[in-house]
């Protein structure tokens, strides 16, 4: 039967989509309500409604496969990322260089005076003349004042009375003793007979009395071997009424005049930085209270405190350059002349005392003033310096620096490393001059779009404006 020409619908190879020519046809909404193929009643008969349904739902799996194709392609436009189109390293290079390469240590303190040396007279007296005046310059030798001769010969019958008492004070303490082992030795007899009243606490008690006994002696005698050896001492020094100077150098101190009474003691003792001479004997004292100080002729030094960690580097000799807070624009050198042998614990952290000479002190400069020291500790001249940023370590202990082949990817080289400061390192092996290290690297990426011109802000796949 041939069919209708009112119901001519294109064949499945036309090249219009039944679905297109479908919705082309005019629509009936109360139709599409009914059924989904509702708008097939537009056609006259039903012979011809039946022939384009029964087509319809022949395509009707690749209508809903192209929908689906169609909705995912939309999703993964709206949620694909940016393709990543490559990360790029660059690095940052330093050439190795021939050169001298030092090491240094850091501290900071005071300038002081140091080295001075504190002058007394071998006998207490009053000082009968002053022959210098402070600040000038004397030699060894020099007399500085004198005593007056009465004045020491009180002072030998001072000493000789001292003397007497203290042999007073040994036949006392002899007689003490005695006393005492008598006491203990009664007590002991009583202590054996059948109705003694002795008890053995009377007889421990007697026992300790005897101890002390012989300690007090003890005293005594000690006491009498020093007021005689001063006794001969100023009785040695009467005819010796002169005071010269022990050293060289200037009159740093000067705390005596005519009449004042002087005495042979230094005082306590407590520090190396100055030395006493009593008599033509040097000992140490902290005393500023000495008739006369003698000091070098540039008697500034500097006192730094070091932390322990940087002490084994240290040693006497070292050059240095100094700084000072109150005068910026003055840079002094020195030498290390003297290291502590015992540290100072503050709040945990341990330093040393480290002393530095001063070797042209501006006369601008006072003793108190804030200073900081760089002490140069090892220098190599002539070798292989990198940075000491290139230098890196292997989990074997090895060091190691990486140089850019000719593609300009790093390659790690094997180095033996000499000096090493905070900035710099010199290599024994493994790097020429000129080489260029690594110093640092940094990463960087960048993305394009491969998915087609679709793209919206915030959702990526594109440029966002």
């Amino acid at each position: 039967m041939r069919p209708d020409s009112s119901c001519q619908v294109p064949s499945p190879l036309s090249r219009v989509h039944p679905w297109s020519y479908a919705k082309s046809l005019p629509a009936n909404d109360d139709a599409r309500q009914e059924t989904p193929y509702g708008w097939l009643r537009s056609f006259p008969n039903r012979r011809c409604r039946m022939t384009i349904s029964k087509r319809l739902r022949r395509y009707r799996g690749w209508i809903a496969l192209g929908v689906l194709i169609a909705v995912g392609g939309a999703v993964y436009a709206l949620t694909r990322p940016a393709t990543d189109a490559g990360t790029q390293t660059t690095y940052t290079t330093e050439a190795a260089t021939k050169g001298a390469l030092s090491v240094t240590v850091s501290g900071t303190g005071n300038i002081a005076v140091d080295n001075t040396t504190d002058v007394y007279p071998a006998v207490s007296g009053t000082v009968a003349t002053v022959k210098v005046a402070k600040g000038d310059t004397v030699s060894k030798g020099d007399v500085l004042f004198t005593l007056d001769a009465d004045s020491a010969k009180a002072s030998t019958a001072k000493s000789l009375a001292s003397y007497r008492q203290s042999q007073q004070s040994v036949a006392q303490a002899n007689a003490n003793v005695l006393k005492a082992k008598n006491n203990l030795a009664t007590l002991e007899d009583r202590a054996g007979e059948p109705s003694s009243t002795v008890t053995s606490a009377d007889i421990a008690a007697a026992k300790a009395d005897v101890t002390s006994a012989n300690a007090g002696l003890t005293s005594a005698k000690a006491s009498q071997s020093v007021t005689l050896s001063d006794y001969n001492n100023t009785k040695a020094a009467e005819g010796d009424l002169t005071v010269t100077a022990p050293v060289s150098g200037v009159i740093y101190s000067l705390d005596i005049a005519v009449g004042d009474a002087v005495s042979a003691s230094s005082g306590s003792s407590t520090s190396s930085s100055a030395s006493s001479v009593m008599g033509g004997t040097a000992t140490t004292s902290t005393s500023s209270g000495a008739p006369i100080v003698i000091a070098p002729k540039q008697p500034l030094s500097v006192l730094l405190a070091i932390n322990e960690v940087d002490l084994p580097s240290l040693a006497v000799g070292q050059r240095a350059d100094i700084e000072f807070d109150a005068m910026p624009d003055l840079l002094a050198t020195g030498k290390v002349y003297e290291i502590a042998s015992a540290g100072t614990n503050s709040s945990g952290v341990v330093t040393f005392d480290v002393w530095l000479s001063i070797d042209v002190a501006d006369p601008a400069l006072r003793d108190g003033m804030s200073s900081a020291a760089t002490i140069v500790t090892a220098i190599a001249k002539d070798v292989i310096i990198v940075p000491s940023a290139a230098v890196k370590t292997n989990t074997d202990g090895t060091s190691y620096v990486q140089i850019l082949d000719e593609n300009g990817a790093p390659q790690k080289v094997t180095v033996e490393v000499g000096l090493a400061s905070s900035t710099q390192a010199q290599i024994l092996s493994g790097v020429a001059e000129g080489d260029k290290v690594v110093t640092s690297s940094s990463s960087g990426s960048s993305s394009s779009d491969t998915g087609g011109g679709f793209s919206m802000p915030g959702m990526g796949g594109g440029p966002r404006g």
